[in-house]
């Protein structure tokens, strides 16, 4: 038979079989046990072989690879009375994907440039998780210093009806009774490290990464607390996914979905190495693919015909 009609085919299923978890089930004569968001990968074996394969058992499987496949399962969500903004249109697809990946139980990266307004996407994803009674425990936000005051603003005026408590600065000890009181907890990443203690004592709705970018060097104690928080979903922001190399990349789905991306070393030799050193075309298409359901990425000149118009205002300073 051709050779480019097996090359895909072998492609897939070695992916599939080759991580450790497969490995250990196959040595010990047991089935290949997949997580779910494998489905995606079931869905392009389906696709290579022109849906001509003769499938049994695993409906509900396949049914969800072909949703992340063709994006079939995004629905649109009204936005809530109660936000006090009116969302863009971009913005209230950003708000449809992140209801999507709750749904379905997986995680994401919203990658918006910076100025498109993440946070406020954000805030009317955790208010629709109020509304519709899923937030039985608190969401944790863990951002830089510079953006508590921003977390804290703009929550108070779009989402006045979450509740906001923010554990900073040297009385933030006396509120911790208090966490599990709160829709929305704000911290910083220097003080997740020295609180741990008392923030991983919880169980979270949902743990947010803002600017996730903070946590790209897997190894550092940062990034080693950040993954210990217990939480039903998680969800990176950043408008800088990627700023170096795919490590980095694979760093932030470590995070969010541990195995996604197979364990460092198999990204490394799979994607990493051949994209970046080799530049194969093929792997990078078939990792971006992988990606597309988790990480929604929008650039100022994607929605430029959204956006207010520019204005410039010039003032004059004297130093003294």
């Amino acid at each position: 038979m051709p050779a480019e009609k097996i090359s895909p085919i072998c492609k897939i299923l070695y992916e599939l079989y080759d991580n450790e978890p497969s490995k250990a089930g196959l040595a010990n004569g047991n089935h290949l046990r997949m997580g779910h968001f494998d489905a995606l990968r079931l869905a392009e074996l389906d696709a290579t072989l022109g849906g001509d394969i003769n499938w049994r058992g695993g409906k509900a499987m396949r049914k969800l690879g072909q949703q992340l496949a063709d994006f079939a399962g995004i629905k649109k969500v009204s936005i809530p009375d109660s936000v006090t903004a009116e969302l863009r249109d971009y913005q209230k697809q950003g708000v449809n994907w992140l209801q999507f990946l709750q749904g379905f139980g997986f995680n994401g990266v919203l990658a918006d440039d910076m100025g498109l307004g993440k946070t406020l996407q954000t805030l009317v994803h955790l208010q629709l998780e109020k509304d519709n009674k899923r937030m039985d425990r608190p969401c944790l936000v863990i951002a830089p210093t510079s953006l508590m005051s921003n977390w804290r603003r703009e929550a108070n005026h779009f989402t006045p009806n979450l509740s906001v408590l923010t554990l900073q600065g040297p009385n933030r000890h006396q509120h911790f009774p208090d966490i599990a009181n709160f829709d929305v907890v704000l911290t910083t990443y220097p003080l997740l490290v020295r609180d741990q203690e008392k923030l991983l004592a919880h169980e979270y709705h949902y743990v947010i990464l803002d600017e996730a970018q903070t946590i790209k060097n897997p190894k550092s104690q940062m990034a080693r607390v950040v993954r210990q928080v217990k939480s039903r979903h998680r969800l990176c922001l950043t408008g800088t996914p990627m700023e170096n190399h795919l490590g980095e990349l694979w760093a932030l789905f470590d995070f969010l979905m541990p195995g996604f991306l197979s364990d460092s070393k198999t990204f490394n030799s799979k994607f990493r190495t051949p994209i970046e050193k080799h530049g194969n075309v093929e792997q990078q298409l078939r990792l971006t693919k992988r990606l597309a359901p988790f990480m929604l990425r929008r650039r100022k000149i994607d929605v430029l015909k959204e956006l207010p118009d520019k204005t410039e205002i010039i003032r004059s300073v004297p130093l003294e």
